[in-house]
């Protein structure tokens, strides 16, 4: 397991600092004092995660990040920087896609947690890259196998379908993880998703693969920066727009198989509003996927009952005022009288 970090600071001081405070953390810190060498350290070294200051003389640190991301694409980026101004922020996020921004002074406990969660993220992805490797082998390998051995290519197929499970249930993990403070949503508006689909009348493969699915809506949000998601006030304009582009880069992320279709349309398209105010289209009425009107209306009553924490009549009353402008009325007229259930237990991922 990689657990090696580089820190480039033009501040001998400061790196000293940050290996006081991360010394019992396990890591093996590497440190360079301009952006070139730290380039130099990447000809010989590894790193999982890369913490860089920003204002460094010839090269500051979002241009060293640049070249990090060119030269070692897996390692996770956080940069460091005494302008806490949204606009460094966002001018980082654009030009090295970051996984996060630090401010000094900074706190002991927040650096150790933000490059704690660089590593899960690391760990993450170099697991999942594992998993879609093992799943084209498998495919290879389907594709040399003798027809009459039904039997093999059976045992085959179910391996290659659990491991692309594991790899969507793994990653929309992740990126609840970076936005949910109360567990469990996307289990929730999964099984809402599942039963209100099942209300509709829609065939049972139809309605487990949309339930599956929509796991996977808020899968963009775990390229938005902490410092949005987390932000206990309201987003400024600016944020705003940043946040909304969640769900461009969640269609991005779901590639372009026939697979992933239907998980494509609910992670573009589970913010549009039936009177077309939504986004990031701004479609209305029949023009959004029948996928996305179902699981918006599960995403938001699961955010009323339990971010919010009204009661489920509560939650049903608020709705029920926006049938025709969030809701597609009939989805809506479904959901209500559904008999509503709050699952702890898991769907078995092996069916979708």
């Amino acid at each position: 397991m990689n657990r090696s970090l580089l820190i480039v600071d033009d501040e001998p001081n400061v790196i000293n600092s940050l290996k006081r405070q991360l010394r019992r953390e396990g890591y093996e810190i590497y440190s360079a004092q301009s952006g070139e060498a730290g380039l130099d350290l990447l000809k010989n070294h590894n790193p999982a995660v890369v913490l860089s200051d920003q204002m460094m003389p010839e090269m500051d640190g979002i241009a060293f990040l640049v070249s990090v991301k060119e030269v070692k694409p897996d390692a996770v980026r956080i940069l460091l920087t005494g302008y806490g101004t949204l606009e460094s922020a966002m001018a980082a996020i654009k030009h090295s896609q970051i996984f996060e921004y630090l401010t000094k002074p900074w706190s002991g406990a927040g650096i150790k947690q933000t490059i704690s969660r660089a590593f899960e993220h690391y760990d993450l992805v170099a697991e999942n890259r594992r998993l879609h490797k093992i799943t084209r082998e498998q495919n290879k390998q389907l594709t040399f196998m003798n027809e009459h051995l039904e039997n093999l290519v059976q045992e085959r197929t179910l391996q290659f379908e659990k491991a692309m499970h594991e790899g969507i249930i793994m990653l929309a993990a992740a990126a609840e993880a970076r936005d949910d403070d109360t567990g469990g949503h996307i289990r929730r508006v999964r099984a809402l998703t599942h039963d209100i689909c099942r209300g509709l009348g829609m065939p049972p493969e139809e309605c487990k693969k949309i339930g599956f699915f929509s796991i996977m809506h808020d899968v963009g949000k775990i390229h938005i920066s902490d410092s949005i998601l987390k932000k206990p006030g309201p987003l400024s304009a600016e944020e705003w727009a940043i946040m909304q582009t969640h769900t461009i880069i969640g269609e991005k992320i779901l590639g372009n198989r026939d697979f992933y279709r239907t998980a494509r349309e609910i992670a573009r398209s589970h913010h549009e509003h039936w009177d077309g105010n939504g986004y990031p289209d701004r479609l209305m009425t029949n023009e959004i996927p029948l996928s996305a009107r179902i699981v918006i209306v599960a995403d938001v009553f699961d955010a009323l009952t339990h971010k919010r924490a009204l009661s489920v009549e509560e939650a049903r009353s608020s709705m029920k005022s926006e049938s025709g402008k969030l809701f597609d009325p009939e989805i809506l007229d479904v959901f209500l009288d559904l008999k509503i259930k709050f699952p702890e237990e898991t769907f078995d991922d092996a069916q979708i």
